[in-house]
């Protein structure tokens, strides 16, 4: 009786939650958009989109189809690498969120999304979702933490305002979309968009915690080695990495934006990274160089790895004035 009893319970719960997943999304534009047709497009596009990724979940599919919604090619082929590796739903019926205008098109934030397995690291995610000038869907891609997000736009406007450079705010605007591009893109497995984004002569440094025996010279006993890799060689290590493990989840924290004393086009940026796959997981600093002398492909010319702790047991932390910023480089 009991077990007949669990079973029926199990199955209740199954149904429920696919009944639930499976429910149409409605997503309304509140403010920023002053064109009401418009609006009503990209309401409907991604009203569409979040319905088909709920319905796909119910269905038990493996794939979504999109060949009917209103995204662009490249949208298309980087969501279904993202939904791919990574199965996700929309737990609202109704999503209310305003339009916010950038230089290419118009973004929507704060789009909720529940990972299909329990056992994630971080279940919960946001999603941001831009849109060419006609409305049509662009990309698709996990934000950074929203109350980053708000800290990082207050400062760029608080630099912009002193300034009075657009040009400044357009570029720390565009990298923190690129680092959120940046993020997703390993949680998609998506080498074509890193492999853009480095130049070819990329500069990549990695960290990695060694244990030495004490001496006057050398008072700690970890210190960290750093290895030098070419371009080829860290994308050849990452399609392994890839690979390998059967998810990757990426989470950027604590972003630093700082524009070079003296040249123009060239950006400092900071990230503190999580990283989590089916067979490593740590935490690290990441720092990045961006060009923007090419303003439609801007390129990274240096990108470092630094291990957050020397030893996370003891709680011991790499010093704060050890990990990289611009000031460690010299570009040419």
């Amino acid at each position: 009786m009991k077990k007949s009893i669990s079973i029926l319970l199990c199955l209740f719960l199954m149904t429920s939650a696919s009944a639930f997943a499976a429910k149409a999304v409605r997503l309304v534009i509140n403010d920023g958009m002053a064109n009401n047709n418009l609006r009503q497009k990209m309401e409907a596009s991604v009203s569409d989109l979040l319905t088909e990724i709920n319905m796909a979940v119910a269905r038990g599919e493996k794939k979504l189809t999109l060949s009917r919604l209103n995204m662009s090619a490249s949208a298309k082929e980087s969501l279904t690498r993202l939904w791919t590796n990574d199965n996700f739903r929309c737990p609202e019926e109704e999503i209310v969120e305003k339009c916010l205008t950038t230089s290419n098109g118009f973004q929507v934030r704060g789009i909720p999304l529940l990972k299909i397995d329990p056992s994630a690291e971080e279940n919960y995610q946001e999603a941001v979702i831009n849109f060419n000038k006609n409305g049509q869907i662009v990309s698709f891609y996990y934000t950074i933490n929203p109350e980053l997000y708000t800290h990082l736009m207050m400062d760029i406007m608080k630099s912009g305002g002193k300034k009075n450079e657009i040009t400044d705010i357009n570029r720390r605007m565009q990298i923190i979309d690129y680092v959120e591009q940046f993020r997703t893109s390993y949680n998609q497995k998506d080498l074509k968009f890193l492999n853009q984004v480095f130049s070819d002569d990329a500069l990549i440094i990695t960290g990695s915690v060694i244990k030495v025996k004490k001496s006057e010279v050398m008072p700690s006993d970890r210190v960290v080695r750093y290895s030098v890799k070419t371009k080829r060689e860290y994308l050849t290590n990452l399609a392994n990495a890839f690979r390998n493990n059967q998810y990757i989840n990426v989470a950027f924290d604590d972003i630093t934006i700082v524009h070079h004393p003296t040249k123009r086009d060239v950006y400092g940026v900071t990230v503190r990274q999580r990283w989590n796959s089916s067979r490593y997981s740590d935490e690290g600093y990441v720092f990045m160089v961006w060009d923007f002398t090419d303003e439609k492909q801007p390129k990274i010319h240096v990108r470092t790895w630094q291990p957050e702790y020397l030893d996370k047991a003891s709680g011991r932390k790499l010093p704060q004035n050890e990990v990289f910023t611009m000031k460690d480089f010299d570009l040419e």
